[in-house]
């Protein structure tokens, strides 16, 4: 199972983002996990995608993120809460596939389809 954290400033929108990530994870046959957090809330260590809204990709946070090897990815500006939320998928399974080179077909065969 892939692990998303979805982070956000406080972790208030990430909430409703993650919910319907997961909602949309699992109409596409996806069985991955999503959790919402703050973003000074990701430990260094973390193996999870780290998927972080673009208001909160400062510079110095992806620079943190990068120099202890977090593997994230920042969402597309259309992602606001739950406002965008295909989108963000999209954005994550595009990442975790070419990123980790995660053998989902599953995911790569919904996402050429369009059904994510």
């Amino acid at each position: 199972m892939t692990e998303v954290v979805v982070v956000c400033a406080a972790g208030a929108s990430s909430t409703f983002l993650a919910r319907r990530l997961t909602e949309l994870a699992s109409a596409a046959g996806l069985s991955w996990s999503f959790t919402p957090a703050p973003v000074d809330s990701i430990p260094d260590d973390s193996t999870a995608v780290v998927a972080i809204t673009s208001h909160v990709a400062t510079p110095e946070v992806l620079d943190s993120f990068t120099s202890h090897g977090i593997r994230h990815v920042v969402l597309p500006d259309t992602v606001r809460g739950v406002f965008g939320a295909e989108d963000a998928l999209t954005a994550i399974v595009t990442f975790a596939t070419d990123a980790n080179g995660l053998a989902d077909s599953v995911a790569h065969s919904r996402l050429a389809k369009g059904a994510i």
